[in-house]
């Protein structure tokens, strides 16, 4: 199985409101080599992460656009819509970082991601048809409604957006704001910490990283790449670069076309994306 060793950052300047700004930072990141810049902290989101993400796509080519969505201001509904719209608007390079806002529970989050899930899998893959010449827009039998009943959200859906490109964008965790959901695709843990068992681990790391060990733990299958919470973008990126440079060998080229799934060598639980046409 082909293993790429993934670079992520987190970027949660309050600059990112500055076009200017967040172009000159996005595009050094992807020259850089991030493979997912995460927009946002769990304790600090001073932009609309859903609104950078999706004015981000089309101005940048290969990085994977990671909006944390705290669960204070969220609904499932509003933002898997907007999750798959930027999953199309970056042909399928959208993924999340949902994070328990204050005053909620860790059941919050994972209800949140539930009903998200739910919704996605309102629609069938092939259910748009866009046929100019018949006048048919979309096959109504491939789309139906998701009625998820949590024990905090209830969403009837369907979701008017169509199933995002990659099925589910990519679900991203955080040991500091934990869920527990199965089919999570990374989860952010601490320097030192041991790694998650049969889970996609990425270590956070510091200036000064241990590139040989991190390697070995690569190899071994304790962990899937590294992040950085980055404090100064200008002069981090170069040391971001030089590390990639020095793990080059761990990490695959992306085909043309390929979505982030596809380019992290990432893929969805099958039980978890229901295809095709609905039974």
């Amino acid at each position: 199985m082909k293993r790429h060793f993934i670079l992520s950052a987190t970027i949660a300047q309050p600059e990112l409101n500055n076009p200017a700004w967040a172009s000159s930072i996005l595009k050094a990141a992807e020259t850089a080599g991030l493979d997912l810049a995460v927009l946002g902290t769990l304790d600090s989101l001073p932009f609309d992460a859903m609104v950078i993400a999706a004015w981000a796509a089309p101005i940048t080519e290969r990085i994977g656009l990671v909006p944390c969505v705290s669960t204070a201001v969220a609904h499932p509904f509003h933002a898997a819509r907007s999750l798959s719209a930027i999953d199309f608007l970056s042909s399928g390079r959208a993924a999340w970082n949902p994070v328990t806002g204050a005053d909620h529970s860790n059941s919050v989050t994972e209800d949140m991601i539930a009903a998200a899930r739910s919704l996605w899998d309102g629609w069938a893959s092939d259910a748009l048809i866009i046929d100019k010449e018949s006048g048919r827009y979309l096959d109504s039998s491939k789309v139906r409604l998701s009625n998820y009943d949590g024990p905090h959200f209830k969403v009837r859906g369907p979701l008017n957006a169509a199933r995002p490109l990659q099925g589910h964008p990519l679900l991203i965790g955080d040991v500091n704001s934990p869920f527990d959901v199965v089919g999570t695709d990374l989860m952010i843990i601490d320097e030192g910490q041991v790694a998650i068992g049969e889970t996609n681990c990425l270590r956070r790391i510091g200036d000064n990283p241990d590139i040989a060990s991190l390697m070995a733990e690569f190899e071994a299958g304790d962990i899937a790449g590294v992040h950085w919470n980055i404090a100064e973008p200008e002069q981090n990126m170069p040391a971001i670069e030089a590390f990639g440079t020095a793990v080059s060998a761990l990490r695959q080229t992306a085909q043309p076309g390929a979505t982030l799934r596809e380019r992290l060598c990432l893929t969805l639980a099958d039980q978890l994306i229901s295809e095709g046409a609905f039974a």
